[in-house]
């Protein structure tokens, strides 16, 4: 049986002897009788079905607003008709912050959302040093719950829907980036370069060591392969993929012939696939990196493979402690401060930032660069886009004297 819990009733599916799973609502009627309706066999009908059901109870007991309904209820409502329509990763940060959010406001019911409760959370996570932009997702989060909730007539109105969102603009960020110039570029990616020849004559060294010791045999078979970390990083300045994007991406996703990478809808932020053209001579890299994967795996590569690996040779999840200090060693290798004088930081975001300068340099225009960052709304991509330095401002100062 799959239980879902409904606001001061449950609604669960069981299965019946010939006619399949369906869906019932346990709940109790406003003589405080419990009653228990059969709602059919598909489970979106079912929730608006039980939430006209819950809502007629609750406006002949005075409970008319909503404000009653229990938070945990209805976010678990929200987050499973979330999944229906998000990336797993964004339905499980909805789902953290909610939590998160009704734990410091210790709120219960939807009557403990008031914009004051809301407000003073705000003045307390700034103060704590989060951004304006931080601060507002969490207003975000919870005032998209309630609009849903009203969308569905479990609530009459959204209590947050005058509560205005705080400005953003670079003055308000607390974690400030910059892009890389095209000089740092070629730096960090030589260093890269460098980086995995002298992780490889490493291990190259060892297995001398072992050959003397152990015997050649035992150092054949002991001796690991180390898996290039230089194509990741090239990928981040090649496509403009965020990490969660870039690092599932698989070996079914790659053409190569047409040279297009494909960023699947089910793992980009916005749901949407996107194509991305490749270079040809990082194509031909990742080619090499293929066979590099076979001699780790010991097997051919598969479609489902993903294509970037960790150095010894697992999936790159999510930010690690060991991927975080490989990009600070190429940092420093390549001379490249962490952060500025400004105080702005260069991390492995920062390298998305990087493409959408990039491509303000060459003359593309803001359309393109929205398509190929991904970005939903073409502010974003201009925000990012303005990412010049004085040098690339240099030249275009250089023609209005020579005109």
């Amino acid at each position: 049986m799959i239980a879902i819990a409904a606001s001061r009733g449950r609604l669960y599916q069981r299965e019946r002897i010939g006619s399949g799973p369906i869906w019932t609502l346990d709940y109790r009627d406003d003589a405080g009788k419990r009653r228990r309706i059969v709602l059919g066999s598909d489970k979106r009908a079912a929730e608006k079905r039980a939430a006209e059901i819950l809502r007629k109870r609750d406006l002949s007991t005075g409970r008319s607003t909503g404000v009653g309904v229990d938070l945990l209820d209805l976010a678990q409502l929200y987050i499973d008709d979330l999944k229906t329509r998000a990336v797993p990763r964004h339905v499980e940060q909805v789902q953290d912050r909610l939590h998160r959010i009704f734990r410091e406001l210790g709120a219960k019911q939807v009557g403990d959302l008031t914009p004051l409760a809301m407000t003073k959370l705000r003045s307390k996570r700034l103060a704590e040093g989060v951004s304006n932009r931080t601060a507002n997702l969490d207003l975000d989060v919870v005032r998209a719950m309630l609009t849903w909730a009203v969308s569905i007539d479990l609530l009459e109105a959204n209590p947050l829907r005058k509560l205005k969102r705080l400005p953003e603009s670079e003055a308000t960020q607390r974690v400030r980036r910059r892009a890389l110039s095209e000089a740092e570029i070629a730096r960090f990616l030589a260093a890269a370069e460098a980086d995995d020849e002298h992780q490889a004559n490493r291990l190259a060294a060892e297995a001398t060591i072992a050959a003397r010791t152990q015997g050649a045999a035992y150092a054949l078979v002991a001796r690991p392969v180390r898996v290039p970390q230089a194509p990741l990083w090239r990928g981040f300045l090649a496509t403009g993929a965020r990490f969660g994007e870039l690092t599932r991406v698989t070996w079914a996703d790659l053409d190569i012939e047409r040279a297009v990478l494909r960023l699947r809808a089910e793992t980009t932020k916005a749901g949407k696939q996107r194509l991305i053209p490749l270079h040809e001579s990082y194509v031909r890299q990742l080619t090499e990196l293929r066979a590099v994967h076979e001699r780790v795996r010991g097997r051919p590569v598969e479609p489902g493979d993903r294509v970037f690996l960790t150095p010894d040779g697992a999936d790159v999840s999510r930010y690690s402690n060991n991927l975080m200090r490989l990009f600070e060693r190429l940092l420093v290798r390549s001379g490249i401060p962490k952060l500025d004088a400004h105080g702005r930081k260069v991390d492995v975001h920062a390298l998305r930032h990087t493409v959408a300068s990039r491509c303000a340099r060459n003359g593309i225009s803001l359309i393109q660069a929205q398509r190929l960052l991904g970005h939903s709304d073409p502010k974003l991509t201009a925000r990012t886009y303005s990412h010049l330095e004085v040098e690339d401002l240099r030249g275009a100062v250089e023609r209005l004297h020579a005109s």
